[in-house]
């Protein structure tokens, strides 16, 4: 079982029913600046091949996966979260080193830093 995190471009809304139809997300970067970024920010992150980073300390257990737009470019990230009490204040560090906002599976809204708990 896991929670997955949608994390791209999106805009400032409260409600994910407040993006407007027309809006298309940009891509958030080249891969290789976004894996130091979350490396830089998430120390124990491990690549486990070009497209996923692995984290897993005691705590946290997630698995960030890398959509890509094209050879270079990340469409958005998914971030797997299997388990561990400090995953989702990972979650939310990872979102404030790229400076992104993220889309919660378990609720369908944004995600809320203020409710980490409720997701998992």
């Amino acid at each position: 079982m896991s929670w997955e995190i949608f994390i791209q471009d999106l805009p400032e809304v409260s409600r994910i029913a407040d993006v407007p139809a027309d809006f298309r997300p940009a891509p958030l970067g080249t891969r290789d600046t976004l894996i130091a970024t979350i490396r830089d920010a998430v120390p124990g992150a491990e690549p486990q091949d070009k497209d996923w980073l692995f984290v897993r300390t005691p705590g946290i257990d997630l698995s960030i996966q890398f959509h890509m737009e094209d050879a270079k470019q990340v469409r958005y990230i998914v971030v797997h979260v299997h388990g561990g009490d400090m995953s989702a204040h990972c979650v939310a560090g990872i979102m404030r080193a790229l400076d992104r906002r993220a889309i919660d599976t378990s609720t369908g809204e944004l995600f809320d830093a203020d409710g980490l708990e409720e997701g998992l």
